[in-house]
């Protein structure tokens, strides 16, 4: 097991990627620079376990987005949150295997059987 010294010089040596990613050793080595990076920089900081994905850090604004409460956050912050968000999704492999594809509108369900022979009787 690499020790925590070995860790933080090899996030430092680490070239900037447009997506942070950590694995989950590199995590716990550098914590609290992802944290300020969630918050200073409005960024998205991705934490990975054997290469797949498995949690991200974002700043607390996006969770008042998430909330439907964008409107009270500042425009230039919301932008740069949606834009890494974005970024984040297209560059980062998700955790279920496949792409994500929008929802299609969901079909309407048929009434039940009973409701029907009811319906029926009230048109005759």
């Amino acid at each position: 097991m690499k020790s925590v010294k070995e860790l933080r010089r090899k996030a430092a040596r680490r070239t900037a990627k447009t997506a942070q990613v950590y694995s989950t050793s590199e995590a716990r080595a550098n914590f609290a620079e992802a944290l300020e990076t969630a918050q200073l920089d409005s960024a998205v900081i991705g934490f990975d376990r054997y290469g797949r994905t498995v949690a991200a850090l974002v700043p607390v604004e996006a969770i008042y987005m998430l909330a439907g409460m964008g409107g009270k956050i500042d425009p230039a912050v919301r932008n740069k949150i949606d834009q890494g968000v974005r970024q984040f999704v297209t560059q980062v492999p998700n955790r279920i295997g496949k792409k994500i594809a929008p929802k299609k509108a969901a079909a309407k369900k048929k009434a039940p059987a009973a409701r029907r022979a009811k319906a029926k009787t009230r048109r005759r």
